[in-house]
This record gives structure tokens, C-alpha cells and sequence, in this order.
């Protein structure tokens, strides 16, 4: 004997199989659109990475226009802004092209330091800077080594310092630029 179907179970049956069809649908559009994204970043997202690099060396010339017309303190303001911290995960070449960013930068806020200071700036924190610049360089670099051998284990502890680095970078940094202000008020009032 065949089981009996009321009209009442066939709109139900319908229903519930539409239900399950939608999930199934929004599951495999939902990972179609991850596989384009993730092909896209794979191919362009060095592209991206360049492009944010040079928003920050855009601030790194507003900081010029401000010296050129004088204003020293917000150039500094400028020049502190526009370190580039952000972790490079696609474009290895561009790391050289940050580290020479990197020692302008330090040049510029060591010249502005001298003008500030009529010659007489300290800044212990420049080379402490200098210094996590370079960790940061060897951090990336291990980064890159390290993507090459599919380490996925070791690729989470180097972004890990790289997160640390940034937070290092930053309070060394704001140590920096208030050396250079302090060293601008001492002349000022000695």
C-alpha cells in the first residue's frame, strides 16, 4: 500500500525543500565569492599594499611643503604620521622601498631636530627607532622566508611580532617627537 498525501504535507514538503535549496545556494555562492576575493588579494594584493605606501609618503611630502614654509612643529606633527607600520604580506619587493622611506623619514626628523634645537638636540629615542626599523625589516623578511616553506604555525608568531614591533614603533615614536618638541622649549626658555 502507498502511503496517502494530503494537500496539507505538500506545501509543507515544498516549503521546507525550498528552505534547504536556499541554504544550499547562499553556502555555495557565499564560497564562490571567497575564491574570487581570495584570487583577487592573491593577485592585486600587492597593488593595494603599494597604493596605501604611497598615501603615506604623500604625508611625507605635506611635511616638506610644511618646511619649506617654516612651520617645524607641524611638520613634526606630519612626519610622525607618516611612518608606514602596516604589515606587508604580498609585495616583498616593496620592503626596500620602505626601509629607504623609513631612513628619510629619520633624516628629516633629525634635521627639523636640529633646527628646533639650534643644534643642541638630543634624541635617544632616534636610534631606539632606527633600531625597531630594523627588526621590523628582518621581522618582514622572515615573514616572506617563511610563507615560501607554507610554515602556517611559524606565519602566526611573526605576525605576532609584527603586532608587538608596531606597538614598539609607536611609543617609540611618540618618544621621539617629544624629544624633538622638549629639545625646541629648551631653547626656547633657557
Amino acid at each position: 500500500m502507498y502511503p496517502i498525501t494530503t494537500s496539507e504535507n505538500v506545501p509543507l514538503t515544498a516549503l521546507v525543500m525550498g528552505l534547504l535549496l536556499l541554504v544550499v545556494a547562499v553556502g555555495v555562492v557565499t564560497y564562490l565569492v571567497s575564491l574570487v576575493l581570495s584570487a583577487l588579494m592573491h593577485s592585486f594584493g600587492g597593488v593595494f599594499e603599494r597604493a596605501m605606501f604611497r598615501r603615506y609618503c604623500m604625508r611625507c611630502e605635506q611635511g616638506d611643503e610644511l618646511l619649506e614654509k617654516g612651520d617645524l612643529a607641524a611638520a613634526v606633527r606630519v612626519f610622525a604620521d607618516a611612518f608606514f607600520l602596516r604589515p606587508v604580506r604580498r609585495d616583498s619587493s616593496l620592503l626596500s622601498d620602505i626601509a629607504n622611506y623609513h631612513t628619510g623619514l629619520l633624516s628629516r626628523l633629525l634635521t627639523v631636530a636640529d633646527e628646533m634645537g639650534k643644534g643642541r638636540a638630543r634624541l635617544p629615542s632616534l636610534a631606539d627607532t632606527d633600531r625597531l626599523l630594523a627588526e621590523r625589516l628582518e621581522i618582514h623578511l622572515d615573514y616572506f622566508r617563511t610563507l615560501k616553506r607554507d610554515e602556517t604555525h611559524q606565519l602566526r608568531m611573526i605576525v605576532r611580532g609584527l603586532r608587538v614591533n608596531e606597538a614598539q614603533m609607536r611609543a617609540a615614536i611618540g618618544r621621539l617627537i617629544e624629544e624633538i618638541r622638549s629639545s625646541e622649549e629648551r631653547v626656547l626658555y633657557h
